[in-house]
């Protein structure tokens, strides 16, 4: 399954297992991987940062791994590349950011179609902080 130290490449083998986990085991490798890894990845768009946008609300998605985020690129047919954040950054700027904006994060989709979980920057930076 997904490595328990850093990997800066994914066999193919643990992409296809990480893309058919559950939502919430999806959520629970990107909280545990990203505070292993110190940085978080998302999908940067000649726009900006890839969004999901519906009714009133906006999400985030983001992954636990370069190789994860490209995946969902590619199969989703998205125009954009994979880029990291560092998680002080994320945690520093970013979450307080995303509150403020009334951001909710998309833990590591895969397909639109598929059942994603969704968490408040709150939510996740008290994750992060272990409470």
């Amino acid at each position: 399954m997904f490595p328990e130290t850093i990997a800066d490449k994914l066999s193919d083998a643990v992409i296809e297992q990480a893309m058919k986990l559950s939502a919430e085991d999806r959520q629970e490798l990107v909280v545990s991987y990203i505070a292993k890894a110190n940085e978080i990845w998302m999908v940067q768009g000649s726009e900006g940062f890839v969004m999901f946008e519906g009714g009133d609300s906006v999400q985030l998605p983001v992954f636990p791994h370069r190789d994860l985020a490209q995946k969902f690129v590619d199969m989703n047919e998205i125009e954009g590349q994979c880029v990291n954040i560092s998680l002080d950054e994320f945690t520093q700027t970013w979450l307080p950011g995303l509150t403020k904006n009334g951001v909710e994060l998309v833990m590591f989709p895969t397909t639109s179609d598929v059942e994603n979980l969704v968490m408040t920057a709150e939510d996740l930076a008290s994750e992060l902080n272990g409470n």
